[in-house]
């Protein structure tokens, strides 16, 4: 499932995806200037941690914070029922 925003005059798109991790998923931003990918993980009851320090996902070049703008509320709905899934809760 796929999300575009523009947002500050850029474009992001957020990637939910079932990951690696046991029992949450994951949502990816990409931004339309080159450069890293920004890491979102969802769990189960919807909370969502930026977890950028993973191998290939960095800061946002784009931002002077470099921080990646929240994933929009139905990418964090779609990335919690995946984890649920994966805590077999479903």
């Amino acid at each position: 499932m796929v999300y575009e925003r523009n947002m500050n005059g850029h474009s992001y798109v957020f990637d939910v995806d079932y990951g690696e991790e046991a029992e949450v998923a994951r949502v990816i931003v990409r931004s339309d200037a080159a450069g890293r990918e920004g890491l979102f993980l969802v769990d189960r009851e919807g909370a969502i941690e930026a977890a950028e320090d993973l191998p290939g996902f960095g800061p946002n070049p784009l931002a002077a914070d470099g921080l990646w703008p929240r994933p929009p509320q139905e990418a964090i709905e779609d990335a919690r029922l995946i984890a649920e899934h994966k805590a077999g809760d479903d």
